[in-house]
């Protein structure tokens, strides 16, 4: 009886306590937003700088052209080369809706981080999320890639993420739409007809030709 007094006191002084963070939450919720911006950023990785983008797409080419030739069986590409050619290709897709492009390789698959504009997107694209989603943001993009068949390939997404939390499937689906036209769970781009298998390791990408001249 004595205990079953005393409760009721500490669950309203619980309550009390309960009811004074959320009012001091919501007085001070610009400050509150800016500390879970802080606490949930996904960084954003800057690619290599030791060798200008632009000779790594050459290195790049040189390897492929190599392959093309029939001079190696196949070529594999490091993360800097491919991250120099994506980012490449998506800034210019993108129309400038996306900069500081890195790409990370596992097995099998392919993650894209950028920081997207997300000022310059259409106007209620981001549904509820847009009170959170503004300005420069960074985001995440991964799935497995390989060749779907010769002369071409297919990125097929399974996560999105916007500083480092996953978003729901049928809110990126648009947004990737809109970023990148034509995209949505997965996107096909070419391919030379001289590759012949596409395989990601954490090495990097591994291009496989027709095999060399005899």
């Amino acid at each position: 009886m004595i205990s079953g007094c005393l409760s009721l006191p500490a669950r309203l002084l619980s309550l009390g306590l309960l009811a004074g963070v959320i009012y001091v939450g919501w007085v001070n919720r610009d400050e509150v937003r800016r500390w879970i911006n802080r606490k949930t950023a996904d960084p954003v990785f800057p690619a290599a700088e030791a060798v200008p983008p632009g000779a790594l797409v050459e290195t790049a080419a040189a390897r492929l052209d190599s392959l093309a030739r029939r001079r190696a069986d196949s070529v594999i590409l490091d993360e800097a080369e491919v991250t120099a050619m994506v980012a490449a290709e998506l800034e210019r897709r993108a129309a400038g809706l996306m900069d500081s492009v890195t790409v990370s390789l596992t097995d099998g698959e392919v993650a894209v981080r950028a920081l997207v504009d997300a000022d310059r997107l259409p106007a209620g694209s981001l549904g509820p999320l847009a009170e959170w989603i503004k300005g420069r943001q960074s985001v995440k993009v991964s799935g497995p890639l390989n060749l779907l068949r010769l002369g071409t390939g297919e990125w097929r997404i399974d996560q999105v993420t916007v500083r480092g939390l996953p978003l729901p499937r049928p809110l990126w689906e648009r947004m990737l739409s809109l970023v990148v036209p034509g995209a949505r769970s997965s996107f096909t781009f070419p391919v030379d007809q001289w590759i012949t298998g596409i395989r990601m390791t954490p090495n990097g990408a591994i291009l496989y030709g027709q095999g060399r001249r005899r």
